[in-house]
């Protein structure tokens, strides 16, 4: 009997809050698919409306892929806002999970490092009122180019 009052207070204690903060944070979190082997690789959705402090679940469902931001430290012009960090997953294989949480309004390009040749890009607008995201497409490849155009 001492025992379930033992667990009784305890539970009145500590409450459910962490269950419910970690529920509410995983209904929260947003997936882009990641798909294909090759010149079918792609993000799905390749564009995603996000609000500031959302997280985003990129899950590989095939094939090995990065998610790597549009920014000098990765070789690339910048498209995204100016005082965010750059982000770059690392190689991820099918199965893998990575998680990005957006901390800026702005728009977020990004793409696959084997597959950007082939148009494998994505980009995440964050806020209502981000900026246009009008960026020179003449400096990366065509095809991701085509693929910003069509979004």
């Amino acid at each position: 009997m001492k025992t379930m009052y033992s667990i009784a207070i305890l539970l009145l204690l500590v409450g459910t809050e962490p269950v419910q903060a970690f529920q509410q944070r995983s209904a929260d979190t947003l997936t882009v698919e990641v798909r294909g082997t090759g010149a079918d690789a792609r993000f799905v959705p390749a564009l995603l409306q996000v609000s500031r402090g959302e997280v985003i679940r990129f899950e590989v469902l095939e094939g090995m892929h990065t998610v790597t931001a549009y920014h000098p430290d990765n070789r690339r012009p910048l498209r995204m806002p100016e005082s965010i960090s750059s982000f770059d997953s690392g190689m991820l294989n099918e199965g893998d999970v990575w998680f990005l949480e957006i901390t800026k309004e702005g728009i977020y390009d990004y793409f696959c490092l084997p597959h950007e040749r082939l148009g494998h890009v994505g980009r995440i607008v964050a806020g209502d009122n981000a900026a246009s995201g009008e960026y020179d497409d003449s400096v990366i490849p065509e095809a991701a180019a085509q693929t910003f155009q069509s979004l």
